[in-house]
C-alpha cells in the first residue's frame, strides 16, 4: 500500500476544484482510475449514491450540468492519513441552482483514496439541503 503527500493531496485536490469551475470535464476525468468508485453517502433518493467506473462519472457530470453552475471553491484544508494512500479534504464551493436561481452554497468533505497517481475511490460528504 502506497502513502501519499500533502503536497500531492493538495495538488489532486486543487485539479479537481479547477477542473470542476471551468467544466473541464476531460481533464477531471484524467484524475481517476477507470475503476473509480465514487459515493454520495448523504445523496438524496432523485441522486445517485454510488457511481462505479469513470463512464458513470461522466454521465453525473452531465447531470450536474443541469442542476447547477459552480463558480468557486475555497481552498481545501487537507488532512493525510499516516502510512496510507487516503487523505481527507474540507472545502466549500458556491455558486447557481437553476431550478431557482438560488445562490449554491456548499461545504464538502472529501475522503479520496489514491493510487498510482490516480484517484480510485472518493467520498463526498455533502449537504443535500443547499440544493
Amino acid at each position: 500500500m502506497g502513502t501519499i503527500s500533502s503536497v500531492q493531496a493538495e495538488t489532486i485536490m486543487h485539479w479537481f476544484t479547477d477542473r470542476i469551475k471551468n467544466k473541464d470535464y476531460e481533464g477531471f476525468l484524467d484524475l481517476f482510475d477507470e475503476d473509480v468508485v465514487f459515493e454520495f453517502p448523504y445523496a438524496p433518493e432523485a441522486l445517485p449514491q454510488l457511481l462505479k467506473g469513470k463512464r458513470a462519472l461522466k454521465q453525473h457530470l452531465d447531470m450536474l450540468d443541469t442542476l447547477i453552475e459552480i463558480r468557486s471553491f475555497t481552498k481545501p484544508v487537507i488532512h493525510v492519513s499516516a502510512d496510507s494512500p487516503v487523505f481527507i479534504a474540507q472545502y466549500k464551493g458556491s455558486g447557481t441552482v437553476f431550478a431557482d436561481g438560488k445562490p449554491y452554497e456548499q461545504k464538502y468533505i472529501s475522503v479520496v483514496e489514491v493510487k498510482d497517481g490516480s484517484i480510485v475511490r472518493f467520498q463526498d460528504y455533502w449537504n443535500p439541503l443547499a440544493l
